[in-house]
């Protein structure tokens, strides 16, 4: 298979910068070549005239890595931008409601095609994400990109209490199914799973300790959640958290 040249503008990272004059970061080619040959970069430089291949001309334009997306929900795909006042507002009447989908058999990987499609289209090559409490819905997200051959970080989202009965699983059911997700995925061709209790108001505290215990038990996973994105939020979280004492007593000392 002959190679293809893509001509432009080239600029690619080598480390991450440690400041705005750290120029050693990276390599800039005004008249730049990435060389691809069977689906993989080959080489990275100054374009050759006299380089043999199919040439792609996309100059003046920037051609960069692909990116690198650290937080999203691949299961909300279909709500993006969908009008509520506050978060807990928008889970209740939006997400809840979408990711009870991905129970029906055929959704999830329906999303997950489209899902990955999206990423790609807008230069996307790796993302760090959020599935359902829906063990198939981590399958689905993990066959796409098995089937893409693309580098994806997820987990099944773990959430035992303040959500729909269809949605939520127990401290022991979220460890079991996480457990036999990251067994069947974690380290497979360049998948990495990451565990997932979703925020303290939808975990309970026998919750977060077993994803405490996942995370002792693989160390080698990642592990996400969400932390204290709006005052409603913060306020919901202390209530639950004064309900506790031992705890009450000493937030009121400090």
């Amino acid at each position: 298979m002959s190679a293809r040249i893509l001509r432009g503008r080239v600029l690619s990272f080598v480390r991450e910068p440690q400041g705005a004059d750290d120029h050693d970061a990276y390599v800039y080619y005004e008249d730049g070549a990435v060389t691809i040959a069977d689906g993989r970069i080959v080489a990275v430089g100054v374009f050759d005239a006299a380089a043999i291949g199919d040439v792609v001309d996309h100059r003046p334009h920037l051609i960069l890595p692909g990116f690198i997306d650290l937080h999203l929900h691949y299961v909300q795909a279909q709500i993006i931008a969908s009008y509520a006042g506050s978060l807990l507002e928008w889970l209740n009447n939006y997400t809840f409601i979408e990711e009870q989908k991905f129970g029906q058999q055929g959704h999830a990987g329906a999303i997950a095609s489209a899902f990955y499609d999206e990423l790609i289209r807008n230069g996307t090559t790796t993302a760090v994400a959020y599935c359902s409490s829906h063990p198939s819905s981590v399958d689905a997200f993990f066959a796409e990109a098995e089937r893409r051959n693309m580098l994806m970080v997820g987990g099944k989202v773990m959430m035992d209490r303040n959500a729909p009965e269809a949605l939520c699983d127990s401290a022991q059911s979220s460890y079991d199914d996480s457990r036999t997700l990251i067994d069947r995925w974690h380290g497979r061709g360049r998948g990495l799973y990451a565990i997932s209790p979703r925020f303290a108001i939808t975990s309970t505290p026998e919750q977060l300790a077993a994803a405490q215990a996942l995370a002792q038990e693989f160390p080698d996973c990642y592990v996400q959640t969400h932390l204290s994105e709006n005052d409603d939020e913060i306020s919901f979280s202390m209530q639950a958290l004064s309900r506790c004492q031992g705890l009450y007593r000493y937030l009121r000392g400090l």
